[in-house]
């Protein structure tokens, strides 16, 4: 049976195989090295597998190397738990769904009837009314020459049942054996459906899978699924595939590969709940066959029981069963769509959810950020869970579904929590104290201080077996994150030097320092932080390397993260200064971050750019381009390749838009300057189409950087949606996003009487005050909210003058100059010099000239009424007789990045309000000003004289 397996589809695995190894890489060496050989042997152990198994065995084993698999044996023993954990784990996520922990059917009391009807005959009556293993352990022995395979089999289901109320596990383990021997004649005579059933209940009770008559089942089962003349109910396919995943010591590739046809052709036929529950589970189990078309296709079907209303509030479990399939790390981008489907499915019954499905759904929800109108029945629910059971937990999952003006008293019951002995102890207390403390965004140092201690601590007791399983790195993902939100100013330098010892370790004694993906988390945090010999010298030599050696199996993600590390150690170690040897470590590195970044834009034409992939690899080119310099000249390749990517937004197709994606893009339009209008538009479209689902800081995003590059979308539609969406959201938000997108929205003048009334008044103004009182970097937030305050409010008085709001930045601007003494450019000198040349008297011009509204002009020029040059006048009542000549001088910064014509969003705003206070405005751009055409003899003096329309 196996041989032809093997022989006859050796392509296919093949190709399975590969796919597998791209997408789960680390799950993959598990289940190969902890498995492959101890399973193999067991298996031929049994003489009813015979030599196919052998011949299994024996092909499978020349696939591997022999010395990989001796160095990944030892090192990866008892470590496949706890990083299926950490695998799953979302880019800004603490709280993980673990796919095993659904993997099982819904449990409930309909379980005795799962196979047979109690009213079969007496025997099965007296099994059903046991109320414990005794009785049933008493009652099997007292009937056991009666006894046939219904009854055997009944009596294993219900052990199973009687498991968790056992209290002597000698009795269990009596009982199973006695079971066992029962069993084992009438294996040949059993269906699909009674071997699946009964080998899932016998691998949950944790019978090892060496045993005969565990072999049997598992030959019995897997003949009946991969004969295709022979029927399979889909109960039996999803109860066999999740006992294969049960223990995870099976490869499953390999024993599944025949399941996939007949979960195709069940897809298809999907006509009920149930139906969708069961291919749930076995999608979820089956994942490493899943390709694209199963899974849109099952999506697909998903969609038209929504519609149809098979799949609604009614049903809440088998919902949850749908989101924990889409949801996991693997393919949860692909998947955004349906999954807000499924969630806007779940508000009728979000009250009545048990709490860890209620937190689950948060889980979810805050990931994906879709459905908006979730928000509020999320925030009732977790109030109330908050309220009935108070600790760590519910607090993090609250914090983000509060509105701002409870900030203060969560605080304080953060720091109660923080200060118990008692909450440390909890399981998992740290990772929720830190979800906690980050969306609370404390700055206390004091605070921070008290919670970080108890992470070292937490660390300097760790046993060795949590150090081996790498539970450390979660600490390292929440450290570079809970720095980089403080702008770097927080350090805990015992922290740093424990994780950087334990993350080198790691690198350089386990195997952990030979995965690609691993490495790159581990390496990422010794790089930014150091710790390590001469590291204000150098990086590791053992970094260098592996990053040289790996270079070839990074993904987008890895080149992120490493980029990412090397940018914080710029920031904190060599922000001033970049010693000779590092300066050559880093050539090296960027060479490697390039050539991922090459081979990524060198797909072909038939395999569509990933979005995620993309916005990653955009993220890791731009940490670089910002810091990179080799000798101070920028890397040339860095900067060619930088702009290629760039470019590749271009070929994306958009119909896959969501939420999350639409915010990583605007984070890095905004970054890198570039303007992709298509894109825009596209991500504009989707506000419009999908008004009740996106929430108001997504919107805001986009707004912001539609804003920052002065796109212009084709129709007014999304604007005034967006305008509706920020009064929707305007409890939610922070002060300082909806100032951005007010600001945004006037420069399209699309805002709202409302939301201008609603952002005016001392309510709203209170609350931003508050914000910058206790905001996370007083460096910089302070000031740069105060200064957008100001730009809104100049906005609205010279745009919406009916609104009657008044000016009151006055003192703000004054202060703000008065701090920011003037300093003359080159550009600038060289631009005044010539003006001087050519007026021939610099009375006629002023420069660095503030207006009322406190625009600052480079240089102010007034004429008369012949177009001559004539000091500023003093009286007020000739202004109608004279022009006044603003000139800009427009740096590189200006224009957008790929269009050095495209004046962004800012600037174009200036000009237009320049405008209306009477200026004729001119511009002059730094790179056409000191470009070569322009040095030529009398070019600037002609250039000017042409610009300010000077015949003499």
């Amino acid at each position: 049976m196996y041989t032809k397996l093997i022989t006859n589809q050796t392509n296919q695995l093949l190709k399975n195989i590969t796919k597998f190894w791209h997408l789960q890489p680390i799950k993959c060496l598990v289940r190969i090295t902890n498995t492959t050989y101890s399973n193999l042997d067991q298996l031929k152990s049994k003489s009813s597998f015979g030599k196919e198994v052998t011949t299994y065995c024996n092909n499978y084993k020349e696939t591997l190397n022999e010395r990989e698999y001796s160095d990944i044996k030892n090192a990866w023993n008892n470590k496949e738990t706890s990083f299926e954990s950490y695998e799953t784990d979302k880019v800004n996520g603490e709280y993980v769904v673990n796919a095993n922990d659904e993997i099982e059917g819904d449990e409930n009391v309909s379980i005795k009837n799962l196979l047979y009807d109690e009213r079969q005959d007496d025997i099965m009556k007296l099994l059903n009314s046991c109320q414990n293993c005794a009785e049933l352990n008493e009652l099997v022995l007292n009937f056991d020459d009666r006894l046939k395979k219904e009854h055997v089999i009944q009596s294993v289901i219900l052990t199973w049942m009687f498991t968790s109320s056992l209290t002597e596990e000698a009795m269990k383990e009596n009982l199973l054996k006695y079971l066992l021997t029962c069993l084992e004649p009438y294996i040949l005579d059993l269906n699909i459906n009674e071997a699946s059933c009964t080998f899932l209940y016998l691998r949950k009770m944790q019978v090892p899978k060496t045993h005969p008559v565990m072999c049997s089942l598992l030959t019995k089962a897997l003949d009946s699924v991969n004969d295709p003349l022979e029927f399979v109910d889909l109960a039996a396919l999803s109860q066999l595939a999740v006992a294969i995943n049960t223990g995870q010591d099976f490869f499953t590739p390999i024993l599944c590969a025949n399941f996939i046809n007949r979960v195709h052709k069940y897809i298809k036929t999907c006509r009920t709940r149930e139906d969708a529950r069961l291919l749930a589970i076995c999608v979820l189990n089956l994942q490493p066959l899943i390709d694209d078309e199963i899974l849109n296709s099952f999506k697909e079907r998903i969609s038209i029981l929504l519609q149809n209303g098979v799949i609604s509030a009614n049903c809440p479990k088998v919902i949850i069963k749908l989101l924990n399939m889409l949801n996991i790390g693997v393919w949860s981008h692909k998947n955004a769509a349906a999954i807000r489907d499924l969630l806007a499915a779940l508000k009728p019954c979000i009250k009545q959810l048990e709490d860890n499905v209620l937190k689950n759904v948060c889980r979810i929800y805050l990931y994906h950020m879709e459905p908006a109108t979730l928000h509020e029945r999320l925030a009732e629910a977790l109030e109330d869970l908050f309220n009935r059971k108070m600790s760590p937990e519910t607090l993090a999952y609250f914090v983000p579904f509060s509105e701002p003006i409870r900030r203060n008293a969560l605080i304080n019951t953060f720091k109660t929590f923080i200060n118990s002995s008692e909450v440390w102890e909890q399981s998992n207390s740290s990772a929720h104290l830190f979800s906690a403390l980050r969306a609370l965004k404390i700055s206390d140092v004091g605070i921070c201080d008290k919670y970080w201690n108890g992470v070292l601590k937490e660390l300097n007791y760790a046993s060795q077996t949590d150090i081996g399983q790498l539970r450390f790195l979660r600490h390292c993902h929440r450290y570079m994150h809970f720095n980089n939100n403080l702008g770097g100013t927080y350090r805990h330098l015992g922290v740093e030097q424990r994780l950087s010892q334990m993350a080198i370790t790691a690198i350089e004694y386990d195997i952990f320092g030979r995965i690609p993906q691993i490495f790159a988390r581990l390496a990422s945090f010794v790089f930014a932080y150091g710790h390590t010999p001469h590291c204000l010298k150098k990086y590791p030599n053992i970094l260098l390397s592996k990053v040289i050696n790996m270079a070839e199996q990074f993904t987008p993600g890895d080149c992120f993260l490493i980029s990412r590390g090397l940018y914080i150690s710029l920031e904190l170690r060599y922000r001033y200064h970049i010693p000779p040897l590092v300066n050559m470590q880093l050539a090296a590195i960027d060479s490697v971050l390039a050539s991922c970044a090459e081979r990524y834009a060198n797909i072909s034409e038939e395999n569509q750019h990933n979005l995620h992939d993309l916005n990653l690899l955009v993220r890791c080119l731009s940490n670089r381009k910002k810091k990179f310099t080799i000798d101070s000249i920028p890397a040339l390749k860095n900067s060619v390749i930088y702009h290629r990517i760039l470019a590749k937004y271009k070929d994306v197709k958009c119909d896959d838009l969501n939420s999350r994606i639409l915010k990583d893009m605007a984070y890095n339009f905004t970054a890198t300057n570039y303007l992709a209008p298509e894109i825009l538009e596209s991500m504009f479209e989707y506000i419009t189409n999908n008004y009740e689902h996106i929430a108001g800081d997504t919107v805001e995003k986009v707004l912001t950087c539609a804003y920052n590059l002065g796109y212009m979308p084709k129709s007014s539609e999304p604007l005034q949606k967006a305008s509706l969406i920020m009064l929707r959201d305007f409890n939610y938000m922070n002060g300082l996003s909806l100032v951005q997108a007010c600001l945004a929205l006037c420069f399209y003048k699309a805002i709202s009487q409302e939301l201008i009334d609603k952002v005016f008044c001392v309510n709203f103004i209170q609350r931003v005050e508050n914000e910058i009182q206790m905001c996370y970097s007083k460096a910089t937030y302070p000031e740069r909210a105060l200064k957008l305050v100001m730009q809104l409010n100049r906005s609205v008085c010279l745009d919406y003058p009916e609104c009657k709001v008044p000016w009151f930045q006055q003192n703000f601007i004054e202060a703000h100059m008065s701090k920011k003494p003037f300093h003359e450019s080159p550009f600038s000198r060289d631009v005044r010099k010539f003006l001087e040349t050519l007026l021939q008297d610099d009375s006629y011009f002023r420069c660095n000239h503030v207006t009322p509204y406190g625009y600052q002009i480079d240089f102010v020029i007034h004429f008369d009424r012949d177009k001559k040059a004539i000091k500023a006048p003093m009286e007020t009542t000739m202004l109608h007789r004279i022009t006044k000549v603003a000139i800009l001088l427009l740096k590189l910064d200006s224009f957008c990045e790929n269009d050095l014509k495209a004046l962004r969003g800012p600037d174009s705003l200036k000009v237009k309000h320049l405008e209306m206070m009477g200026y004729k405005v001119l511009r002059i751009a730094e790179h056409e000003w000191n470009s070569k055409y322009m040095n030529a003899e009398q070019a600037k003096r002609n250039y000017l004289k042409c610009l300010l329309q000077i015949s003499n």
